[in-house]
């Protein structure tokens, strides 16, 4: 018990001391929560849509230092069965937020069957986060 105990101890240090040095960010988006700690990230999670036209995103935390910026970017790919030309990526939504505030982003973005991106830009920052959207038999 004692081995184990001090096994658990000097991982505590390990990690305490790689994320005073360096930061943490650790999580996969829409499968776990998004621990950010002391860090700089630039995080992209695309999405394709193809038997909806819409896309349902949350993204909720709180800020604990730093800022955080949340954007969602649609594309609209080049189709050969339509003739469609491809569409340029756009920004469709784009706020930041800082030291102290919560992201409670829940909306339903309808700009038509492509690719969503959820690209959440991290600058010094710290906190827990969580990124929900339908699984992909839904989409």
């Amino acid at each position: 018990m004692r081995d184990l105990i001090i096994f658990v101890l000097i991982l505590v240090g390990i990690f305490f001391a790689i994320g005073e040095w360096r930061g943490w960010y650790l999580g996969i988006p829409n499968q776990t929560p998004i621990f950010v700690y002391k860090n700089d990230h630039h995080a992209r999670t695309p999405v394709r849509t193809v038997t909806r036209s819409d896309m349902p995103i949350e993204v909720s935390g709180e800020v604990r230092r730093g800022t955080v910026r949340v954007q969602v970017l649609f594309e609209s790919p080049a189709s050969f069965q339509t003739g469609a030309a491809a569409q340029p990526q756009r920004t469709v939504f784009d706020q930041t937020f800082s030291r102290g505030q919560r992201i409670a982003l829940n909306q339903v973005f309808a700009e038509g069957r492509g690719i969503y991106t959820i690209a959440m830009t991290y600058n010094d920052a710290s906190g827990t986060f969580r990124i929900n959207y339908p699984i992909s038999s839904q989409l």
